[in-house]
């Protein structure tokens, strides 16, 4: 018996999110990870006080808040990679690869520099003397680890978009298995062997993860053929590859940098309302980052699936993979807000046993259980563009959503109202919810009303004898298949 088109379409829909979450569940391993290395860090230096992990709290703010803009840039690569991959232009994977690796090593420059002025910024950002002290420790420390955690992540784009990774995953648990020993060691000490660093400490067992992980990923690539490497490759700058790969990158970056440095301001408010605040804060926005590293990491996934559907020329599937990433982001995304809802001081008490602390967090989970669904909604929406390389609208409605409604109404409920914390996470939750609809609508628009060739990230199709050639290598390695 023929299905009909209405059961066929649900058959190939329920086989995309089957594809999704193959791809998929790597990459949420791989950010949950990497936020528990994060939540390590915090649980760890929880026990010296509310001073110490405010500190820890802001400096951390701060340090993605330079570095996360620079991670965009290099997500620039993910398109490229992912739609050549799936038009079987693998020498072209290698070549974006190089470009991200340039990229890494130029960005990561400005940054080292400007980790050591740590304390003179907490000072201009009006915070306790005590805090801004600790805090520079904790950033300088931080500023050896850049050029690793750089060359990295261009090292993770390319994998991710063909379609490994399970690599990047390893790798990161490999890190977050020397994280901790090393937070143990680093801050506290270990006898007359290692002095106790404090929350400096936890800054330097961070560089060491990400000098590790750096090491791993390049023993990896080593060890491994690349394909579409080909003999007598040129490894210097390509002005026409980084062009094309800024073109894409930039605007992510902008829009990664609206909404780290949205948060981010929001723990200067908290720092301006004092340091319980700020700890408390600190505690909460870790939780809601791990559960958001779920709906990240299916989105991840449904960004590289997107990319791959149109370098293949398949818009049926791509309209798929985008359905299925809004499905399960949105769906992960409301199981969590109903877990806010009803274990608040439980989820804030595995941080910490202050019971100021605990009661703060406890009502601004409950404000974030709100925004819990508007966030994977969004982050999903932002993937699904970018897998289309279409980056620049996420960027302008970021900075609507974001900034133009969401930071004004946090600072207007803040103060003016004297709603405190709960108002600053309330205008948090405006601003994302803004931003969801707005990216969902462009999503609509881009995904179901334009033609598929016109969503490629390269100037024009390749020619037939190419795309034989390249089919013909695929075919010899199976493993490559991006379907």
């Amino acid at each position: 018996m023929r299905l009909n088109s209405g059961a066929l379409g649900r058959r190939r829909f329920a086989r995309e999110v089957r594809r999704l979450l193959h791809l998929a569940w790597p990459i949420i391993v791989s950010q949950l990870g990497q936020v528990g290395m994060n939540t390590a860090d915090t649980i760890m230096v929880g026990p010296l006080g509310a001073i110490p992990l405010a500190a820890a709290g802001l400096g951390s703010a701060i340090h993605w808040l330079v570095i996360v803009p620079c991670m965009g840039v290099l997500v620039g690569l993910s398109p490229i990679v992912s739609q050549a991959f799936g038009s079987r232009d693998l020498a072209a994977c290698h070549r974006a690869l190089v470009q991200g690796l340039w990229l890494a090593v130029l960005m990561s420059v400005p940054i080292t520099l400007g980790s050591f002025f740590g304390e003179p910024v907490a000072r201009w950002l009006g915070q306790d003397p005590d805090v801004g002290r600790l805090m520079g420790d904790y950033i300088a420390a931080l500023a050896w680890g850049v050029l690793p955690f750089f060359l990295f992540m261009a090292a993770r784009q390319y994998l991710e978009g063909m379609g490994r990774t399970t690599v990047p995953m390893v790798i990161t648990f490999i890190g977050l298995a020397i994280n901790i020993p090393a937070n143990a060691v680093l801050i506290y000490g270990f006898g007359d062997v290692v002095p106790a660093l404090g929350v400096a400490g936890s800054g330097w067992a961070t560089t060491i993860v990400r000098w590790s992980m750096l090491i791993a990923v390049t023993a990896y690539m080593l060890a491994s053929p690349l394909p579409g490497r080909t003999a007598g490759e040129r490894f210097g700058p390509d002005r026409a590859l980084l062009r094309r790969i800024l073109r894409i990158g930039l605007p992510v970056g902008g829009q990664f940098g609206l909404e780290v440095g949205l948060f981010s301001f929001a723990a200067v408010m908290m720092g301006w309302l004092g340091p319980l605040e700020l700890a408390a804060h600190q505690v909460t926005i870790n939780i809601a980052s791990t559960t958001f590293m779920v709906a990240l990491g299916v989105s991840l996934a449904g960004s590289i699936r997107v990319g791959q559907c149109i370098g293949a020329q398949r818009p049926v599937r791509m309209r798929h993979a985008a359905l299925a990433t809004y499905l399960l982001a949105a769906a992960f995304m409301a199981v969590c807000a109903l877990a806010f809802v009803l274990l608040p001081r439980a989820l804030i008490g595995l941080y910490t046993r202050d019971p100021e602390i605990i009661a703060l967090g406890a009502r601004l989970l409950l404000v974030a259980a709100a925004f819990q669904v508007f966030d994977g909604a969004q982050v999903a929406g932002v993937s699904v563009l970018r897998g289309a390389a279409e980056t620049r609208s996420a960027a302008a409605i970021a900075a609507v959503g974001y900034w133009g409604i969401g930071l004004p109404i946090a600072w207007g409920l803040a103060f003016p109202a004297r709603f405190g914390p709960v108002g600053v996470w309330s205008g948090l939750t405006v601003g994302l919810l803004v931003a969801a609809v707005l990216l969902a609508i462009r999503a609509r628009k881009l995904l179901w009303h334009t033609p598929i060739t016109q969503l490629r990230t390269d100037e024009s199709p390749p020619p037939e004898s190419v795309i034989r050639s390249r089919r013909e290598s695929v075919i010899r390695s199976p493993s490559l298949h991006p379907h």
